[in-house]
């Protein structure tokens, strides 16, 4: 999504003239008109791009009620169970913990997904598992679920 989206911001670049509010809900209204929200990687590619700051961008998007940013707050579930636990559940946490750049409970720094356990998730034989969502993933490791996660990014 990303040299798309950086495409579609600069085309409403304007070296000369610079850009005024008009271009940046022009340029808003068609980046959700691709994609069917703002994305949140959106803000830090037009603030770069065209000059601006995220504070002009967010007040845009609140006084504007068409523009939609994207909240959707994906789960990712980690089961910590005795039988997980056997096949290394308190290392595979920590490590998703740290790549990820957040804790148990919080949110990733790009609010995108928020990281939970419980105690079981009914899948024993098949541990280290983990929810995405209400997808069930099982036999899991960190590459395994990075993959997860870029899909999800990505939108696929």
């Amino acid at each position: 999504m990303s040299d798309e989206l950086l495409t579609l911001i600069q085309s409403y670049r304007d070296d000369f003239l610079g850009v005024d509010q008009t271009t940046l809900i022009a340029c808003l209204k068609a980046i959700q008109a691709h994609y069917g929200e703002i994305p949140n990687e959106a803000i830090p590619l037009m603030v770069r791009e065209l000059n601006t700051t995220p504070g002009v961008l967010k007040s845009l998007i609140q006084r504007i009620p068409s523009l939609k940013m994207s909240t959707k707050v994906h789960t990712i579930l980690l089961c910590n169970g005795e039988r997980c636990s056997n096949r290394g559940a308190e290392a595979f946490i920590r490590s998703v913990e740290s790549t990820l750049k957040t804790r148990v409970g919080e949110r990733t720094p790009d609010g995108l997904f928020v990281l939970k356990t419980q105690r079981c998730l009914g899948r024993c034989a098949y541990g280290k598992n983990v929810n995405l969502d209400d997808q069930p993933l099982t036999e899991m490791t960190l590459d395994k679920l990075l993959v997860e996660i870029e899909k999800i990014k990505k939108g696929a």
